[in-house]
């Protein structure tokens, strides 16, 4: 198994961490590959692999994609790996300074005393620890996966005011809260693909007039993705039980976005990215 190869089938069988780390993982174990000067097939290989798993993940579809452009361009073989290292080096240096750009535009925008997030985000978690020590947070337990359960014992232990409560006190939660955060593993034109979930937080938000606000870098951004909601269903003592992963929330729902370029509403956020799918080619998306 090739080190391209290799790297696929990690990032395809992590299924505990956030979108944000598994794309710096992705960028890191890209750039240990290039060390071993891959060919150009095993380029298509794994940007054809990359592209069929987590496909929610705009992050990763976004790199599965640039790939895709180089190897359209007809790079000569001997300087790909070039074109590719150069990529890299700029969506990691974008990467690395986005959460802390993304906290910075928060809190000169909204200065909340009860926040209210779900699931888990390392960008909403360097937010929310940019927040006084006296701010209240309040963790959805984020079922079925229960990752609520990571971000408030992070959140504890940094010595922030963090309480975890049961998904099904959303609406009640909502209506004490003064912001509502979340993150996003894609934001296309149709909506926010987040944690199931987050479409609750965004009705109880507009129900109660709160801001609902989601941060995320611009590697999130997408103008075509695949929605991939992970669901299942099974018997357990008998009974049939559905459940699902993720879920689209609609970008006119959304107060804002805030991502490492600035801020916008999240009807301006539609606009931006339809915008970017009608200059797109085909030979661009694999989903157009």
């Amino acid at each position: 198994m090739t080190n391209l190869a290799s790297l696929l089938d990690k990032i395809s069988n992590d299924r505990v961490s956030g979108s944000s780390e598994i794309y710096s993982e992705l960028l890191d174990g890209l750039q240990k590959a290039l060390l071993k000067k891959p060919k150009v097939q095993e380029w298509r290989d794994f940007s054809d692999g990359l592209s069929k798993v987590k496909r929610s993940m705009a992050p990763l579809q976004n790199v599965a994609g640039s790939i895709r452009v180089l190897l359209n361009a007809q790079i000569p073989d001997e300087q790909f790996n070039g074109f590719v290292k150069g990529f890299l080096t700029d969506l990691r240096d974008r990467e690395t300074a986005a959460p802390q750009k993304i906290a910075k535009t928060l809190m000169s925008t909204y200065k909340p005393g009860k926040v209210l997030t779900i699931s888990y985000s390392g960008t909403v978690m360097s937010s929310l620890l940019s927040l006084p020590k006296d701010a209240e947070i309040s963790v959805a337990e984020s079922l079925p996966m229960g990752e609520g359960t990571m971000t408030c014992k992070k959140l504890a232990d940094k010595g922030h005011r963090a309480s975890l409560f049961r998904d099904s006190m959303i609406a009640s939660e909502v209506r004490k809260a003064d912001l509502v955060l979340v993150g996003a593993d894609g934001v296309c034109p149709e909506g926010v693909v987040n944690k199931v979930g987050t479409m609750l937080l965004a009705l109880a938000a507009k129900e109660h007039a709160k801001p609902f606000v989601v941060l995320c870098s611009t590697s999130k951004l997408i103008p075509v993705l695949e929605m991939d909601a992970l669901e299942g269903e099974g018997l357990v003592d008998q009974m049939n039980i559905k459940e699902v992963v993720f879920e689209l929330t609609p970008l006119e729902l959304v107060t804002s976005v805030i991502t490492d370029e600035g801020v916008l509403s999240g009807e301006e956020m539609k606009k931006r990215l339809l915008k970017d799918r009608g200059k797109m080619k085909d030979t661009e998306c694999q989903s157009c």
